[in-house]
């Protein structure tokens, strides 16, 4: 009986545990789609002679904004139907779009520095995408590996270790060839 109790007390504390980390994710995406609402703002607002209005006007940029937009919007909706509902089908929907927000932070560095927007170069000194290496690691710890608790752990702990230093790894290896 004491076995069955610590194990439920256990249970309890790694769910609260994985709400508190998924509330985070939660909030970081609702930060960063206030920032897309300031940015698309504030690029339309810009002097004409700013050297950086030709990237944030480019039509290619613009889409990526809109679909970064759609998708951090369709996260937090079925992040709150996943969570606070328990609708089953949220969190397929939630999962497709993490990853269509991390794959899109690398899309943009992709196409931003293979546009040509004048002499300036905007982008060198830009940072690793941490919400995309964030959204990747929400992925992975959101699907079952295992039945058993311990293989899932290990399973979501290498698997989360593989894909953010691969992720490194592609960041310096393409830092020279992108001018990031």
């Amino acid at each position: 009986m004491n076995r069955y109790i610590t194990h439920n007390i256990s249970e309890a504390h790694n769910r609260r545990a994985n709400n508190y980390f998924e509330l985070c994710i939660a909030t970081l995406t609702l930060l960063s789609l206030l920032g897309y609402c300031i940015g698309v703002f504030l690029n339309y607002s810009l002097p004409n002679e700013n050297p950086f209005k030709a990237y944030y006007t480019n039509t290619g940029i613009l889409i990526t904004f809109a679909i970064g937009f759609i998708a951090r919007s369709i996260f937090l909706i079925s992040f709150y139907l996943m969570t606070f509902r328990e609708k089953k089908f949220a969190k397929v929907i939630c999962l497709f779009s993490a990853f269509t927000i991390g794959f899109l932070a690398w899309f943009e560095l992709y196409y931003g520095s293979t546009f040509y927007y004048g002499e300036v170069r905007d982008k060198q000194g830009l940072g690793f995408p941490y919400l995309a290496s964030i959204m990747f690691t929400f992925i992975i710890w959101k699907i079952q590996f295992s039945k058993t608790h311990r293989a899932n752990l290990v399973a979501k702990i290498f698997l989360t270790s593989f894909i953010n230093v691969a992720l490194v790894s592609l960041w310096f290896y393409v830092q020279d060839s992108w001018k990031l």
